[in-house]
């Protein structure tokens, strides 16, 4: 069949086609609009020490030194991934998790290496208090097991996160993406809907 025979098809039924291209928009952007509100935040730690190791050899210590905060910022990023530690943050910031599975734990935080001494930390939440909440429980918990890593070190040149406020905006959706996808889906569906009808008439 042509392209102008299936043209020729559309606009035999066009009331139907256009229906369904403008009930797939109409409802596309019911559906997104009447979400509930979601605001995402970023919260960005900083690797630095509690104290500076003295030694003739400060190029050596400082390119090592390099070193050891690129894996203590590999460590960060594993231990907000994991379960566990997504727990302790999730329970302390005053949350329930109880209806949370270790799949589901294990996604409510972003975890992003940046830089050898900066790691990414992105999270979705209802309103920016809650936002601030666990922004606070992510230094404590971190701080907590920062602290236990450090609890054998025998020098004085130790790890420790510090984190500026983070930024909470609200998750807004793009309407001219949204329209433009709504519309290729109602332009897809309509089609096949008309030609489904021409041939079972």
């Amino acid at each position: 069949m042509e392209l102008k025979e299936y043209l020729a098809i559309i606009r035999s039924d066009f009331k139907l086609f256009g229906s369904v291209v403008a009930v797939v928009i109409l409802a596309s952007f019911s559906y997104f609009y009447l979400q509930p509100t979601v605001y995402e935040a970023s919260l960005i730690l900083n690797i630095t020490r509690s104290g500076l190791q003295k030694s003739d050899q400060y190029k050596f210590d400082d390119f090592y030194r390099l070193q050891a905060d690129e894996k203590f910022a590999e460590t960060l990023v594993q231990w907000i991934k994991s379960p566990r530690i997504a727990l302790d943050i999730w329970t302390a910031s005053g949350n329930n998790p109880e209806n949370l599975n270790l799949r589901q734990l294990s996604k409510l935080f972003k975890a992003e290496k940046l830089s050898s001494q900066i790691v990414s930390v992105k999270f979705s939440t209802a309103n920016p208090e809650i936002a601030r909440k666990i922004s606070d429980s992510i230094m404590e918990v971190i701080s907590r097991e920062t602290a236990a890593l450090n609890k054998d070190q025998r020098e004085e040149n130790w790890f420790a996160i510090v984190a500026p406020d983070p930024v909470v905006l609200i998750s807004r959706i793009n309407p001219f993406f949204l329209f433009l996808a709504s519309l290729v889906m109602g332009l897809f569906l309509g089609f096949w809907i008309v030609l489904v009808r021409h041939y079972l008439k």
